[in-house]
């Protein structure tokens, strides 16, 4: 009597078992992640391995770099987001910012930024990136780095993000 009630236990167990291992179907949607009011995860991915890269050390008024530190600073991250560029999938586009200090006139802080984003652009497609795999503009001090006043040398820069085309 003793078998036939855990033959009968082990069968109900290895039934339940089997039952709730078919109704765990494996997803076949790939998920997203949103990347600045959509995209994928492989944006996602890009923008965070480009999310540090920054080309600062132009001078206040200008798009050229002159100290040797800069311009070297500029070469190394050129090489670092080629690669990088080349991987944005397809209706997406790497797009390079310039940003300025907070200059006299808004008409100077977009000249100026987006003097910036195109001769860090101009680089890129020297070093073989297509030209449609980027865009550039110059947004002046409207999207100022956080910690560090308007006028800070910090805010003199360049930075990378893959967007919608």
């Amino acid at each position: 009597m003793k078998k036939a009630f855990y033959l009968i236990l082990v069968s109900i167990l290895a039934t339940f078992l089997l039952a709730s291992c078919e109704s765990q179907q494996p997803k076949t949607d790939t998920p997203t992640v949103k990347a600045d009011g959509g995209g994928d995860a492989a944006v996602s991915m890009i923008n965070n391995q480009v999310g540090d890269f920054s080309i600062d050390g132009f001078p206040g008024g200008s798009s050229k770099l002159k100290a040797s530190e800069d311009l070297e600073n500029m070469k190394r991250i050129v090489e670092l987001v080629k690669p990088i560029v080349e991987q944005v999938p397809d209706g997406y586009v790497m797009q390079i910012t310039g940003h300025a200090a907070d200059y006299p006139t808004k008409a100077l802080q977009r000249s100026v930024s987006k003097g910036r984003a195109y001769k860090v652009y101009s680089e890129l497609k020297k070093a073989g990136v297509p030209a449609a795999k980027m865009t550039y503009k110059g947004v002046g001090i409207s999207e100022p780095l956080s910690g560090y006043d308007g006028k800070d040398a910090k805010q003199r820069r360049v930075s990378f993000r893959a967007v919608k085309k």
